[in-house]
């Protein structure tokens, strides 16, 4: 007799999360139900107006219990994916969130309906990082940065979100007369010792010091300062999101995920009985 537990071991997921600038998907197994992160086998990213390689998909995907979920602040964005979807990919039809509400997390602050879709999902996926009597603060680095805090009892608190490196870059480019754009790239350049330097000596240098260091001393000191809301014990760190690797080797005892925001996407579908 097979029971429902190892049925359930046995899905695949496809997991879509629709963004206003860019389209992730990921391939992830069910995740351990006692506890840990659906494992992924392949990720994918598609720029503004992109859609998913399908065929990408296929092999990964195989032909066994596989289910697949979307999420998307940008409606128009999951409509088109949706409308998009090929017959075989996969049976049943997605599963679809498109706001909140039936997210398996405690959402304290104001106004819990508009905190963003992947706020919350990436501190569902921290719920079954952290240690269950320590708080954790989730940074994830994409578009913008946010600073998000969860209590030791998993509840989401808010945050802080500042710009992130490309669009402080842009901004810099856009709004000023003479300074050059500088780019991902060259934001993720280092010195022969492997260091982000310092000391610009030319103005490419200058602004990829400033972009760098600004954000980690702010992220730095968000961190801090939230970290004194929940003493004594000091918040386990989780750094995700495309620039997260620029960032996390900066912070005192953070862990790099890069795509939790993915991986809770799986555990909040998985939450419903799917």
């Amino acid at each position: 007799m097979v029971t429902a537990s190892q049925s359930f071991a046995a899905t695949t997921w496809l997991a879509v999360d629709v963004g206003n600038s860019r389209v992730k998907s990921g391939v992830f197994s069910s995740s351990d139900q006692g506890g840990g992160l659906p494992a992924g086998s392949l990720f994918l990213t598609s720029g503004p107006g992109g859609g998913i390689n399908w065929a990408a998909l296929q092999e990964p995907l195989g032909s066994g219990n596989v289910r697949s979920v979307i999420v998307g602040s940008n409606q128009q964005g999951v409509d088109a994916v949706l409308a998009a979807w090929p017959d075989q990919f996969p049976a049943p039809p997605p599963i679809v969130f498109r706001d909140s509400v039936r997210f398996p997390i405690e959402v304290d602050v104001e106004s819990p309906r508009r905190v963003g879709l992947d706020r919350l999902l990436t501190a569902i996926a921290a719920n079954r990082l952290r240690s269950a009597d320590r708080a954790a603060i989730v940074v994830d680095c994409g578009t913008a940065t946010t600073v998000d805090l969860i209590s030791m009892n998993g509840v989401f608190l808010g945050g802080a979100i500042l710009p992130g490196f490309e669009l402080c870059a842009k901004a810099l480019h856009r709004y000023t007369e003479v300074l050059p754009l500088v780019t991902m790239d060259e934001l993720l350049q280092t010195d022969e010792r492997g260091q982000h330097p310092v000391l610009g000596r030319n103005t490419h240098a200058a602004i990829s010091s400033g972009i760098f260091w600004g954000q980690v001393g702010a992220v730095r000191e968000l961190i801090a300062r939230q970290s004194t809301l929940v003493a004594p014990a000091a918040p386990q760190v989780f750094v995700t999101g495309g620039g997260g690797e620029l960032l996390f080797a900066h912070l005192e005892n953070a862990g790099n995920y890069p795509y939790l925001a993915l991986q809770g996407l799986v555990i909040a579908a998985e939450s419903h009985g799917a």
